[in-house]
């Protein structure tokens, strides 16, 4: 079973990276690191970047997200007529009568959250039905810090703009935009610290650490009572005089 995570460690990366290419020069490359046998970006400009540390900010907090609809399932398709409420998504559990045990909803089909068809992890048949795929989303806001390593004759200047605009409001608007639950905190001071390439030479490279704050979630599967009903209890307990 996979539970799912957002955003993931490509998503803060993604979100780190439309901000740098937002700001500097056309043509400077942006490239994620310890990527191995791959040589340098052509071009005298680019940056890396490397993740370093991920700090947990808050203890866990927790909200609840329950799913009902209609809906079938024939090989490994599942087709859903209706939606009672909630959203259904790429990685949650299935649950309902006659549904294999660890059934997931493993793709998109036509349908993006709501009524339409769906690809199931375990193959089988089930009839129209009240199904649900609920989760508990469990949240741990999270410091991540992104090593950037910025190169060649321009990196200087370059760094100066990445480490200015790194603590204003405008890497927040750009990280907003992103989509993502991704916000930058603050970047240090950048260092110059030589690189040796492959041919023994030395580069000139400065070292930017970014800190973000990553609001990360992790969702379970957790099943909700369709209908509750009082339960009788005889009691078998006397009064004596």
């Amino acid at each position: 079973m996979t539970i799912p995570l957002v955003p993931t460690q490509s998503n803060v990366l993604t979100a780190l990276r439309a901000f740098l290419v937002s700001i500097l020069p056309s043509g400077v490359a942006v490239i994620q690191g310890q990527q191995n046998r791959v040589p340098e970006p052509e071009g005298a400009d680019f940056v890396v970047m490397t993740p370093i540390l991920k700090a947990r900010l808050e203890t866990n907090s927790w909200s609840w997200a329950d799913v009902a609809f209609t809906g079938s399932i024939s090989g490994t398709t599942l087709t859903v007529t209706a939606v009672e409420f909630g959203t259904i998504r790429v990685g949650a559990t299935l649950f309902g009568t006659n549904v294999a045990s660890g059934t997931a909803i493993s793709a998109l089909g036509t349908g993006t959250g709501a009524v339409g068809t769906y690809a199931v992890s375990v193959s089988q048949t089930v009839s129209s039905a009240t199904l649900a795929c609920g989760a508990s989303n469990i949240k741990q806001p999270t410091k991540i810090i992104i090593q950037l390593d910025v190169h060649g004759p321009s990196s200087a200047d370059n760094a100066q703009t990445i480490s200015t605009l790194f603590r204003d409001d405008y890497a927040v608007q750009v990280f907003l935009a992103s989509g993502y639950d991704v916000s930058p905190l603050y970047a240090d001071d950048p260092k110059q610290i030589p690189f040796i390439n492959g041919e023994q030479q030395v580069e000139t490279r400065y070292v930017i650490d970014a800190v973000m704050q990553a609001n990360e979630i992790v969702s379970p599967p957790q099943q909700y009572a369709g209908t509750l009903g009082p339960i009788t209890i005889e009691n078998e307990l006397s009064v004596q005089e």
